[in-house]
């Protein structure tokens, strides 16, 4: 598991951020419902209100006014954060429960707006959220109740039926209760379960980056083994081509090259870049190239002999060929194979006694 400084350096997002992330696009999305629908709102309800009741209506009209334009500040002003956005919304919309509950008493929506209001702080700030959402407006229904059967505030007459007596308003309040815990209770279980879900993806997305990490680890040393083993192959193959063709000091600048075993193309290139390098680092005038230990002779080994003898005399050294049987001899005059730039000794003895 990757710790928390691990996931901020990541960019992992953890549980807590996934959660809000989804609280933030549901406030977006709340925001943009409500401009929509509260300018209908104020036109409609306005024109309604305005006509049921008249200039009793106005300081409504103006308080909904109010709301609208703050719910447009907190819309459009993202910089103030989701806490301040969220909390503002939030008490925005208690405030007008508490006016609606206060203006039109247990008859009128105000039980309704309270409870969306509790829903609201579940969906924004949780379970503790809807706690302290779901205690404010049971104290707005004690003040605003307590008013009302104190006789300090009255319905309209339109809603004379209205009961202001404490049992009506105590069963009111407990019937609110009953419904908001239906509508909220359920939600908060949404809640929680989303957030288990965030926390378990946030934990494999944690795996899945620390496996692509070990993963990626894995790939970068087999990439440094597979660049050791190389290595080690060049080195192989260069100790094999220097056992191939050894060279042995005859004398001040003469050297011995003893050949063992078949040329093909490949040991021959190798050949002439071995006979080169020791010619050139030793500075022979001489190189006694000894084909005893050829087991047969033919047109490619001629040729490859005459390409290091040609190489060498570039560089001023000498070919002397040593070491040719009855058989290789026989053959070289039966293939037409010439040697005319090449000194040609029964044995490197030979060679030596020539000088």
């Amino acid at each position: 598991m990757l710790s928390t400084h691990d996931k901020m350096q990541t960019g992992t997002p953890d549980a807590a951020g996934l959660l809000r992330q989804w609280q933030t696009r549901m406030l977006d999305g709340l925001l943009i419902v409500l401009i929509v629908v509260g300018l209908l709102a104020i036109i409609g309800g306005g024109w309604s209100d305005y006509m049921a009741r008249g200039a009793e209506a106005i300081p409504l009209i103006v308080a909904y006014t109010t709301a609208y334009a703050i719910v447009l500040v907190i819309a459009l002003v993202k910089r103030l954060g989701f806490t301040v956005r969220a909390i503002a919304l939030l008490g925005l919309v208690m405030a007008m429960s508490a006016l609606i509950l206060a203006s039109d008493g247990l008859l009128g929506s105000g039980r309704i707006a309270w409870m969306g209001s509790v829903v609201l702080a579940v969906a924004l700030f949780g379970v503790r959220g809807g706690i302290v959402a779901l205690a404010m407006s049971l104290a707005g229904f004690s003040i605003v109740g307590w008013f009302y059967v104190g006789g300090t505030l009255n319905a309209a007459p339109a809603q004379i039926a209205v009961l202001n007596t404490s049992p009506s308003w105590i069963g009111a309040v407990t019937v609110y209760v009953c419904m908001t815990c239906l509508a909220a209770v359920p939600f908060m279980y949404l809640l929680n379960r989303l957030s288990t879900l965030a926390s378990s993806a946030t934990a494999d997305a944690a795996r899945a980056e620390a496996n692509a990490r070990l993963a990626e680890e894995r790939a970068a040393e087999l990439e440094r083994q597979t660049v050791r083993l190389q290595e080690t192959e060049h080195m192989l193959r260069t100790l094999i081509t220097t056992l191939e063709t050894p060279t042995v000091p005859l004398a001040s600048g003469v050297l011995l090259a003893p050949i063992v075993g078949q040329l093909d193309s490949r040991r021959a290139e190798a050949l002439v870049h071995r006979l080169l390098t020791v010619a050139s680092a030793e500075r022979a005038r001489l190189m006694v190239i000894d084909i005893a230990g050829v087991p047969a002779f033919d047109t490619q080994v001629a040729q490859s002999l005459l390409r290091a003898a040609q190489a060498l005399e570039l560089i001023g050294c000498h070919v002397a060929l040593t070491g040719i049987s009855p058989t290789t001899a026989q053959t070289m005059t039966t293939l037409g194979i010439r040697m005319d730039n090449i000194t040609i000794a029964r044995s490197p003895q030979d060679i030596l006694a020539q000088r």
